[in-house]
This record gives C-alpha cells, structure tokens and sequence, in this order.
C-alpha cells in the first residue's frame, strides 16, 4: 500500500515470555558446560565430521585435559583418538591451512604451525587395514598397498618407473623422471666424473626427491642422502620414502633457510626438481652453496640445463656457477656436474662480478626459521677442516673428532667421552634390556637430542639410519654430526616435526626434560603432553621409544605414556653409568 506510513508497534513482554527466554538461556548454557568441560577421553560419535568438532572443542579446553593427564587423574584413561580424515595430519603442513598464505617464493609451502591452542590434542589413527611395515631390505622395492592407499603416483609415473601397484603391495622398480631405466644406471654414468664409492662422498642432499630412488640406490655406495621433498600435489612422497626405509624429510626452498648446517653435504643432486636456482636475485642457488661443502659436487639432471625452450635460464644457470667460481666439469645429454672451489681468492677477486659475500659477523649455520640470505656464506667464518678432500674418508670421519667440535668448550675432550658413553649404554640397551636394535624389526630411528651424534655413531654397524636432531635452542652442534658423515636436521620440540605419521621404528630422547624447559627462565617452554604426543604421531605402532631422565621426571613421562596406550618399562640407568637416571623403555601398541 503505497503512500501509508507502517509505524512498528512495539511488542508488550508478557510474564510467559520472559520466563521462556530464560528456560531457553538455561538450556544453551547448560550444553556449553557439558561440552567444553568434558573431558577428552569422555568424547565419542560415530561420524567423522561431529568427532572432528569434538577434536577442536578439546583443543579449547587443552590446559585442564594437559592437566588431568599429567597428573594420571584423566578419565577415561586414554586420550581419544583423532578423527579417520587425520590418518596422514602433518599439523605444521596442513593443506586447509596453508593454502590461505601467500604464494611468493612457495611461502605456503614451508612449515607453518597452529598455535596450541588450535591444536586438537588426540592421538593420530592408523589407515584401515593397516599391517606392520615390511622389513628391510625387501622394504627398498616393496611396501604394503593398504599403508599408503595412495594411488596417484603410481597411475601418473608408473611409466617412468617410480612406483607400481602389484596385488596387495606398491613395487619400487628404482626409476625416476630423469632415469626411467634406474638410478642404478644413473649412478654409473655420475661416477664417471664422481668419486662415489671411495669414502670421500658421504652426505648427499637430494632435492624435489619423488619417493627417493635415487637415495636408496646410493646407500650401495655408503653415502648416505637426505632426500627432502615438499608435500604436494602428488601427495606422500616423502611417506613412500621413509616407508620404505630411506632417509626422507618433508621441507620446501622457500623463504627460509633449510634447517641444515652450513657446509654440511659433500654431494648435492637435483633431477628434474624444477627449482628456479636463478631466480629472486639466485636466493635458492645461494641457499644450495651455503649447504655444499668446499670442494663438494652439484649435479642438476633436467631443466633447464640443454632444454628446449629454457636457453635463457640455461645461460642464467651458467653465469651464476661461474660468479661462484664453480668448476663446470662436465655437460653430459641433460646432466650438468659443477664442483665448489675450496678456497675464497676467485670470488674475493675486486675484478669479477660475483655476488657479495655476507657480513663476518654473519652465522652461516643459523637455520631455524632464518630468511634466506642473498649473500656468499663465507668459509673463513667456519673454522677448521671441512672441505671434501680435507676431512677423512669415511669411516674413518665417523669416530675421528672434527674441528668443529670446537663449537663448545673443550669440544674434542667431550667429542670422545660422548663416543665412549654411547658405545657402552647401546651395548648395555642391546644386551640387558633387550632393545630390538640392530635386528630387522629397526630399521628408521630418530635421536631427538643428538648433540655430537654419539648415539647413532654407535649404531653404524646396524641396518639403520638415524635422523639426529638438534634442538634450535641448544648449542648448534649438527655441523659436527655431518662432519663425522651422519645426518640431521635442527628442530625445536615445542613444534611438531615435519614428517608424515607413523615413520620411525625407534625414537631415542636423552634428556627429555631439556627439550621442554627454558634454561634461563628456569620454566616450561610448552607441555610434555604435547611433546609425547607428538612422538605418538611419528612413531610406528608396535615401535619402541627410549627415554632416559632423572627420576623424578621418568615418573612424570610414565604417567602420559599410559595415556598415550604406551606399554612401558622403567630400567636402572646401567652399571656403568655414574648418575642417577632412569631409562623408560616404551612400546607403542597396534590400535585402531
């Protein structure tokens, strides 16, 4: 009705409305209640998308449930699963989160984690159907289909023999993109112009690795390769790695420096990794260098060295190598080999154009969570002998005190008391407790504390390989694990790791306290729930995971295991060991 003016009559609240609206407001809050402050083991639904929002309704109220499980007062006594879809959760690479970031310089790619708060605290369930890994060394070319029932790697490169699926198991035939045939021929063709099998190669860093053939068939050699990889669209690379029992490592060339020490690999490989070395004023190559010991070698096989249609890049790839003062030693089909020089004159040299060299005050192995430089690392800022060619051969370097032990006080003193220390307390894990080490049962093993690397050095004649972490807030001591010809990475445990679940049969902690606290401030830096349920995730069900403390903070880490359905054991520290401690020897049981 045009013309007429509607006047809104206000509407007059009887006694029944107001006694509804407050029987109402009742009812709301009484849900509230029950939902936010039950606790998480108390939560159960049949359908995945109403457990999730239990989940994250948990992660709201994780002080109190942090609380209950530290102090055994958890009811039921169990942390709840997590929801089906989490079956493969990277929390720090999750897909819903990342794909909000921007994409400069693959910033979305690289690690970045929720706060604690928006964490579901819950432990992570294995795929239906899951069976307990195959044993090495039949892993290297066959794994279990019902693991990983991923089959979009085997359907889009079956045909240049990465990956096939045969009945009940994925079949690993050893190919690549770049070596169809398999990166056995490969190899022969690099050793040619190579050293590979005379000891003076040992750490080899492989980048863009696809399921890591290429580091599998070099530990035939005795070299022993980071393969790292981002997650991506082909989804479980690095999965299919470390199922089958290569060293692998979920990471991405971003904006960030990888978590390694500087001049830490002897051997740095691209096939078809598709990074642009040249772009960002050749932030990524630089980032390459820094990693690359002098005297090391660079292979990159594929684009764009000889490829159509990428000459320009081609010739960008050249002149940045040659700035360097790279010696090209050879340019063979689609395969190009460089080797860093061993000093700094050429590139110190007023009359070329080469790239500044960053500043001396300037730490080169300053990794964690670092932006990238495009800066020259220089070599005088690391003392002692590092170079390929200067350090010994393997296995000699393995028990030989590098200079860069130097990095703590009294370094090589300590370097050889470690030795000592970690060769007995393996023997007595082997001997008196039992532990499944050097058996096929082991075959990835994480130590989460490795400070000189002692532990894994004393595991070198066993069929394993160990991942030696060094915590970013104690002495950066993983250059010296590289330098004895291990591996590793840096990490700060109050952040979950960056690997897929259940990927290591045997976790190590010394010191599992340290990782938590923040020494100056004498207080939690985060929870042990966390940090335990974080081991949880990356631990294989039926895994073992060793942890040696002080007593009273064995019995704290006993209490969550029980939590987490750990079945543990708490030993005497060794009769030769001369503190107080104890060792908690936990298996992780198969539930689902």
């Amino acid at each position: 009705m045009r013309g007429l003016s509607l006047k809104r009559v206000p509407r007059q609240w009887r006694l029944w409305d107001i006694l509804s609206a407050a029987l109402l407001a009742f009812v709301f809050a009484f849900f509230f209640v029950v939902l936010a402050y039950s606790p998480i083991g108390s939560w159960s639904s049949s359908s995945s998308g109403s457990h999730r929002q239990s989940v994250l309704l948990a992660a709201r109220d994780r002080g109190r449930v942090i609380k209950a499980v530290e102090s055994g007062s958890l009811s039921p006594r169990h942390i709840e699963s997590c929801p089906s879809d989490y079956v493969d959760h990277m929390p720090c690479e999750d897909p819903r989160r990342s794909s909000q970031l921007s994409r400069e310089m693959n910033y979305y790619r690289e690690r970045h984690c929720p706060p604690p708060e928006e964490t579901p605290l819950c432990l992570i369930p294995p795929p239906k159907g899951y069976k307990i890994p195959i044993q090495w060394p039949e892993s290297h070319t066959k794994i279990w289909h019902s693991n990983m029932p991923h089959n979009k790697i085997a359907e889009r490169k079956g045909h240049q023999g990465w990956m096939k699926l045969e009945g009940p198991y994925f079949i690993f035939p050893g190919g690549g993109t770049m070596f169809p045939d398999g990166a056995g021929h490969y190899i022969e063709k690099l050793k040619k112009y190579i050293p590979l099998s005379r000891g003076v190669i040992r750490t080899a860093l492989d980048m863009g690795c696809g399921v890591a053939s290429f580091g599998g068939s070099l530990l035939a050699e005795g070299i022993l390769t980071v393969s790292f990889a981002p997650r991506d669209s082909h989804k479980s690379q690095i999965q299919f790695a470390l199922e089958r029992g290569i060293p692998a490592f979920v990471a991405m060339l971003g904006t960030r420096r990888l978590p390694f020490p500087a001049f830490a690999f002897d051997f740095v490989h691209c096939s078809r990794c598709l990074i642009p070395f040249t772009a960002y004023n050749a932030t990524y190559f630089i980032e390459v260098d820094r990693l690359l010991r002098p005297g090391g070698y660079l292979v990159i096989s594929g684009p764009p060295v000889k490829w159509a249609k990428q000459e320009k890049e081609w010739a960008d790839l050249q002149a940045v190598c040659k700035s360097l003062c790279y010696e090209l030693i050879v340019v063979d089909g689609n395969t190009a080999i460089w080797k860093k020089p061993t000093g700094t004159s050429c590139i110190l040299n007023p009359n070329e154009n080469h790239p500044q060299l960053c500043d001396t005050s300037e730490d080169p192995s300053a990794a964690w969570y670092y932006k990238m430089k495009t800066c020259i690392s220089r070599t005088i800022s690391v003392k002692g002998a590092y170079a390929v060619g200067e350090i010994p051969k393997w296995p000699e370097r393995l028990t030989k005190a590098p200079d860069r032990a130097a990095i703590v006080q009294d370094g090589v003193v300590i370097f050889e008391a470690d030795r000592e220390k970690w060769a007995r307390k393996v023997a007595y894990y082997k001997k008196s407790l039992n532990l499944k080490l050097g058996t096929p049962a082991v075959r990835n093993v994480m130590d989460v504390n490795a400070f000189f690397g002692g532990f894994a050095a004393a595991l070198w004649f066993d069929p394993v390989w160990v991942m030696n972490v060094v915590p970013s807030h104690m002495p950066l001591t993983l250059s010296v694990i590289y330098d004895r010809g291990l591996i590793g990475v840096y990490h700060d445990w109050c952040e979950p790791f960056s690997t897929y679940p259940r990927t290591y049969d045997f976790i190590h902690i010394d010191g599992i306290d340290s990782l938590i606290k923040d020494q100056g401030l004498r207080k939690n830096r985060c929870s042990l729930v966390d940090l335990m349920v974080e081991m949880d995730r990356i631990l294989r069900p039926g895994g073992t995971i060793v942890i040696c403390d002080s007593p009273e903070v064995i019995e704290k880490v006993d209490r969550v295991a029980q939590a987490v359905r750990w079945k543990t054991v708490i030993h005497e520290n060794g009769p030769e060991s001369h503190d107080k401690g104890k060792i908690l020897v936990a298996i992780k049981e198969f539930w689902a």
